[in-house]
C-alpha cells in the first residue's frame, strides 16, 4: 500500500515535506550525495512519478547534483504533459547538447538507490527506469568501447 500523501500531519517535518512535495507536483526528486570518505557517483531520483502519472520513476548518475535534479524534474515535466519514456529508445529533448537512454532498473538494487521511493510505496511495487548519458562520441556505458570515465559514473543497475 503506498503511503497516503494527505495523512501526514503526524509525520516528521522532512516526511511531511517530502509528501507536500508529491501532493503538489506529482513527483519529488531527491539527490544523494556522497558523505566524506564515500567513493562512487552521486545521483538523483524521483518518487511519486509512478503513484501520480503510472509511469516509472526515475534514476540517474554521475553528473552535478543540480544538474541531476533538473534532468529529473525534466523528465517529470514531460511525463506530466504526456509524454512516456522506455527503454532501449534513444531521446533528444531532455539534455540540451546530446541524447540519453534508459534502461529498467532491476528490483535487486532498489534497496541500495531508492530509500524515499521504498518509503512511500511501502509494499507496492513500482518501476524504475535508469537514465543514461554517453560519452562525447555518443557510446552508453554498456558499450565497450563507451570513455572509462563515463562507465565509472553510471553503474549499470539493469
Amino acid at each position: 500500500m503506498t503511503r497516503d500523501i494527505r495523512l501526514r500531519e503526524k509525520l516528521p517535518a522532512p516526511d511531511q515535506k517530502f509528501l507536500a512535495s508529491i501532493e503538489t507536483f506529482g513527483w519529488n526528486v531527491t539527490n544523494v550525495f556522497n558523505k566524506e570518505g564515500d567513493t562512487g557517483p552521486e545521483w538523483s531520483y524521483s518518487t511519486g512519478l509512478f503513484h501520480s502519472y503510472a509511469h516509472p520513476e526515475i534514476i540517474i548518475f554521475g553528473l552535478e547534483l543540480r544538474n541531476m535534479r533538473k534532468i529529473v524534474n525534466n523528465v517529470g515535466s514531460a511525463v506530466k504533459n504526456g509524454s512516456r519514456f522506455k527503454p532501449g529508445s534513444e531521446y533528444f529533448d531532455i539534455f540540451t547538447k546530446y541524447g540519453c537512454q534508459f534502461r529498467d532498473v532491476s528490483v535487486d538494487h532498489y534497496r541500495a538507490y531508492l530509500g524515499w521511493a521504498i518509503w512511500f510505496y511501502e509494499r507496492d511495487s513500482f518501476p524504475v527506469l535508469q537514465c543514461f548519458w554517453p560519452d562525447r562520441e555518443g557510446r552508453y556505458p554498456w558499450d565497450p568501447a563507451c570513455s572509462a570515465a563515463v562507465v565509472a559514473q553510471q553503474p549499470l543497475l539493469f
